[in-house]
């Protein structure tokens, strides 16, 4: 079945942010608790958050800032300092549908445009019919749920996944391992029906809303269905968990929105990562 049109307002792009801030606010409490070494640390500002997890990573990031009401000129400046304390650039996404103090504040303290994502949406009302695949249907890629114990294997082929060739795996092994335990997350592995381990992926719920990340392949599985059989494996359990929206976030024009359209998600609107560094 066709899923119904998404109608792209304020108060959707509201929900989005509200679940991508709740992400990023519980992956800071996690690695806070259990890698304190990391000086890991949330702040609430302007009606989002802005968290710290490690300097110069992208995971430092603040959204959700301006859905909720204008922005001031204190508002920016405490998001500065929250990230110059920490020896780290500022981060923020926005929303095309923040408040239009937001950017006006940014741009009036140098901030710059960094990136544009996409951002995908999929009704998963009760009458939409979302099934997992049969294994056959995407190359006899399997599916399932990685469990707490698997966690290094995980973090282990998300980093390959994600790695830019020639250059040394990530050394944030420890914080990809904390957000493991964030509750209302749950991590999925792709394989084969008998080979070692294809490709990752994760969702995070929170209020009806199902944000689906960490979706990656690695390089000796691409051009198999591996990610879209992640994608389709993720859907229905999001619905079980009670979703009646799942997003993610691509890279314009990448595969990976591709897949994502494929699967029967919209793109509503790009989304903006602007950054300030303070060296």
């Amino acid at each position: 079945m066709t899923p119904r049109p998404v109608f792209v307002d304020q108060a959707l792009s509201a929900r989005l942010e509200a679940t991508e801030a709740a992400k990023i606010e519980a992956l800071a409490r996690e690695v806070a608790a259990r890698v304190p070494a990391r000086r890991a640390a949330v702040a609430s500002i302007a009606g989002g958050r802005a968290a710290f997890v490690a300097p110069h990573a992208r995971l430092s990031r603040a959204v959700g800032l301006g859905l909720s009401a204008p922005v001031e000129a204190r508002d920016v400046e405490a998001l500065e300092d929250f990230y110059a304390s920490r020896g780290t650039a500022a981060r923020i996404l926005v929303s095309p549908f923040a408040h239009p103090s937001l950017l006006a504040r940014l741009g009036e303290r140098g901030f710059r445009l960094d990136s544009l994502d996409t951002v995908l949406v999929r009704h998963l009302a009760p009458a939409v019919e979302v099934h997992a695949p049969e294994p056959a249907a995407h190359g006899g890629v399997v599916v399932r749920r990685a469990a707490r114990e698997e966690a290094s294997a995980w973090v282990a082929a998300s980093l390959s996944a994600f790695a830019t060739p020639g250059e040394p795996l990530s050394d944030r092994a420890d914080i990809f391992e904390a957000g493991l335990h964030m509750p209302g997350a749950a991590y999925f592995l792709a394989s084969s029906a008998a080979g070692p381990v294809a490709g990752v992926g994760a969702v995070y719920v929170h209020e009806r809303v199902a944000l689906l990340f960490a979706g990656g392949t690695l390089a000796a599985h691409r051009g198999r269905g591996v990610q879209r059989a992640l994608i389709d494996a993720r859907l229905p359990y999001a619905r079980d968990a009670g979703c009646d929206l799942a997003y993610s976030v691509a890279e314009a024009g990448s595969t990976s929105q591709r897949n994502l359209e494929r699967a029967g998600l919209v793109a509503i609107y790009s989304q903006a990562m602007l950054i300030k560094s303070f060296a």
